[in-house]
C-alpha cells in the first residue's frame, strides 16, 4: 500500500499535521487504496470449486432434457419462462451446423427480458482453462451470443443476478468434448458465487 503524504514539518501547525494523519476519511482512503482491492465487499461465503456438467442441445433434443446452466445455483436446467414471469436460466446450449457449440445467453433467447433476466457477458478466453487464475473486469460482450471448439474456455460476468449494489458474480467454461451423436456438450466449469469477487481458482476467494 502506497503512502499517504502529509505536510511537511515546516508547513501547517503540529496539531493541524496530527488532526490530519488520525482523520477518519483519510484511514477510509488508505483502507480503500490498500493491494487486495476487495474495496467494500462482504467476506467472501462460497468456495470454489471446479465441476463437470453436460448440457444438451437446446435445439434437436427431448423437451425434459437439460440444455442451459443457472450459475447462480450451478444446476442445469431446461429453459424456460416461470410462471411469474421470470426465466430459470441465464446460458443455453446449441450446436451449430458445422459441430460448434453455441453459447446462448437468456437475453439473446429472449429479446423482451421478462422479470428477472440477468445480462450475460462472455469473452473467449486466450488461456486454458487450468491457468486462469482472475476473471478480467472488462472485455465481455453483453447479451450476444458466442460460438466455442472444443477445448476453447469462456470466461462470464453475471450482471443483475442478485447482488447487493450491482455487483456481478464471475466464472469460467471450457469446452471438454462434444458429442454430436448425442447432441450433448461436457464442460469444466468454475463459478465464483461470491459478489463481486474475480477469483477464478479453487478454495474461498480473498479477493
Amino acid at each position: 500500500m502506497g503512502n499517504i503524504p502529509l505536510p511537511g514539518r515546516h508547513g501547517a501547525p503540529r496539531t493541524a499535521r496530527r488532526a490530519l494523519a488520525f482523520s477518519p476519511l483519510v484511514l477510509l482512503a488508505a483502507l480503500l487504496g490498500c493491494g487486495d482491492d476487495n474495496g467494500l465487499l462482504a467476506p467472501a461465503s462460497f468456495e470454489n470449486s471446479s465441476r463437470q456438467v453436460a448440457l444438451f442441445a437446446i435445439s434437436g433434443t427431448p423437451a425434459a432434457l437439460p440444455a442451459a446452466y443457472v450459475f447462480t445455483n450451478e444446476t442445469i436446467v431446461r429453459p424456460q419462462v416461470l410462471a411469474n414471469g421470470s426465466p430459470n436460466f441465464e446460458l443455453a446450449v446449441d450446436l451449430t451446423a458445422d459441430n460448434k457449440v453455441l453459447l446462448l445467453p437468456v437475453r439473446v433467447l429472449l429479446p423482451a427480458p421478462p422479470a428477472g433476466s440477468p445480462s450475460v457477458g462472455l469473452l473467449k478466453a486466450t488461456a486454458d482453462f487450468d491457468v486462469i487464475e482472475r476473471a478480467p473486469d472488462k472485455g465481455y460482450v453483453n447479451d450476444s451470443s458466442l460460438v466455442l471448439a472444443k477445448g476453447e474456455t469462456v470466461l462470464v460476468r453475471l450482471s443483475s443476478a442478485g447482488c447487493v449494489y450491482g455487483y456481478p458474480f464471475y466464472a469460467k467454461m471450457r469446452v471438454d468434448t462434444i458429442l454430436v451423436a448425442e447432441r450433448r456438450v461436457l464442460f469444466s466449469s468454475l463459478v465464483n458465487r461470491n459478489c463481486g469477487y474475480r477469483a477464478l481458482t479453487a478454495g474461498v476467494p480473498k479477493n
